[in-house]
């Protein structure tokens, strides 16, 4: 009979945290694993993107082998958009949505495969897999000048 060995979650979740913390610097202001929300997350601290454990998801496989674990998560992004009507409306330069859209870029860029045979994430072997699935909410500003999303993460352990 085979041992168990349990999985050993923090260094993937610290790994996850050292390749976000590698977006180019002045993108975000705070890249943390301790969730701050505003109005304590203060303006001058973001842009912020947070790394928020969620749910476990346990799968069966036959017998002998182990369970698949899917681990999930959340990142969160904070921002300030820009006060309104700095420019006239339908003459914005810059609003909310365009901060946003360059920031879950960064995010992307970050996120991209590190396995060239597979096309997938492994966090440097750590997980089989990576990435960002489902539903991202946003709020671009909309009732005033702070901004958030909430980008769902999932790592598939091997």
């Amino acid at each position: 009979m085979q041992a168990y060995n349990p999985t050993d979650r923090e260094p993937i979740w610290a790994a996850l945290l050292a390749l976000l913390q590698s977006i180019p610097s002045g993108t975000f202001k705070v890249v943390s694993r301790q969730h701050i929300q505003p109005p304590t997350l203060a303006a001058e601290l973001q842009p912020a993107l947070f790394i928020v454990q969620t749910r476990e998801t346990r799968t069966p496989r036959p017998a002998g082998l182990p369970v698949k674990l899917t681990l999930n998560g959340f990142l969160i992004v904070y921002f300030q958009s820009p006060p309104p009507l700095i420019d006239d409306i339908g003459q914005e330069t810059i609003v909310g949505a365009t901060q946003l859209n360059q920031l879950l870029a960064a995010i992307d860029a970050a996120l991209v495969p590190d396995d060239p045979f597979t096309g997938k994430l492994t966090l440097s072997g750590l997980v089989e897999h990576c990435w960002i699935e489902g539903d991202v909410d946003m709020d671009t500003g909309i009732y005033g000048q702070q901004g958030a999303a909430i980008i769902p993460l999932k790592m598939l352990v091997p």
